[in-house]
């Protein structure tokens, strides 16, 4: 089954630049083997400010994004016959006619850019279309998924700009107070790449019903995230099918995709392997009587729309 694919959030980059892989085949959730069965693929790239891991925290946050994209370049530059950089959506269209995946990037944590909102200019201009505002832990911006903190007066003045130099703004980490100070100042679509249902599973990394009504009313998208933790015990395709239904419910069939945090999480649910296994996925859903024009909305439509 040849299906569309696009994917709101991965952390592979970074694990080609620790492993010193190949972006062509390797032992990651992603590569471009397994992107080979997908109709279309787009990609976006997370670069990770790391800052709650001990192995690197005597590194500057700077070092955690351009190591790993100068690594991920070269890959992309040396199989420039698969892949090529995208960030927005008539480019990703055109890699896509061109039999090419659409590589996007983002930033997950602005520790890698000193939460400095005057660089975020320069990040446009290597490429950057997305970020979020924390991480695991509370910045100048707000205050992460574990904090009661909101948006600070810096972080106002980051979103503004943001919005300015078209990044899209990334609510997943943030905590639930700076949430809803960022719903009461965005002018643009925000999104959730990688985030699930808090109704389902109480965690913090979760939204609340409000919190996805609140995202999808602002023109926005939700990601279903892969990560055991954040759907439940025993988790499979059934268990991301009650996500994905409960995100239907909420939001509705036009703001609702994926983010599967691939190459981030050590634990996948029952029959999901590594990137190839969408399709399973796909026909799982299609056998559970998901039309072909809802699930190319989930898996790929919905996401291009909103670059």
């Amino acid at each position: 089954m040849s299906i569309r694919l696009f994917d709101g959030h991965c952390d592979t980059a970074f694990a080609l630049w620790r492993r010193k892989a190949s972006l062509r085949q390797n032992t990651c959730h992603v590569d471009l083997c397994k992107a080979s069965a997908f109709k279309a693929y787009a990609q976006v790239f997370a670069f990770c400010s790391h800052a709650g891991l001990r192995r690197y925290r005597s590194w500057k946050p700077e070092e955690m994004l351009l190591l790993p994209l100068e690594k991920l370049r070269q890959e992309i530059l040396q199989n420039a016959d698969s892949i090529a950089f995208a960030q927005t959506k008539e480019e990703i269209s055109a890699r896509n006619a061109e039999h090419k995946i659409a590589a996007l990037l983002s930033i997950e944590g602005p520790e890698v850019i000193g939460c400095d909102p005057d660089r975020l200019e320069w990040l446009r201009q290597q490429g950057f279309c997305m970020t979020t505002l924390t991480w695991n832990a509370d910045n100048s911006l707000a205050g992460s998924h574990q904090s009661d903190i909101g948006l600070t007066d810096r972080g106002r003045a980051f979103v503004r700009a943001c919005q300015e130099q078209g990044i899209l703004v990334d609510v997943s980490h943030l905590s639930e107070r700076a949430f809803w100070d960022l719903i009461s100042v965005t002018e643009k679509p925000i999104l959730a790449s990688h985030s699930n249902c808090r109704a389902l599973r109480n965690v913090t990394r979760n939204l609340t019903d409000d919190q996805l009504r609140a995202i999808s009313e602002t023109g926005g998208t939700v990601g279903l995230n892969l990560y055991t933790d954040f759907l439940g015990e025993k988790a499979d395709f059934s268990v991301l099918r009650e996500h994905l239904e409960h995100m239907l419910t909420i939001c509705g069939e036009d703001h609702v995709a994926l983010g599967g945090d691939l190459d981030g999480c050590d634990s996948l649910p029952d029959g999901f392997s590594d990137l190839s296994s969408y399709s399973d996925f796909y026909r799982d859903l299609s056998h559970a009587g998901y039309s072909e024009e809802l699930l190319d909305k989930i898996f790929y439509l919905n996401l291009q729309n909103l670059f």
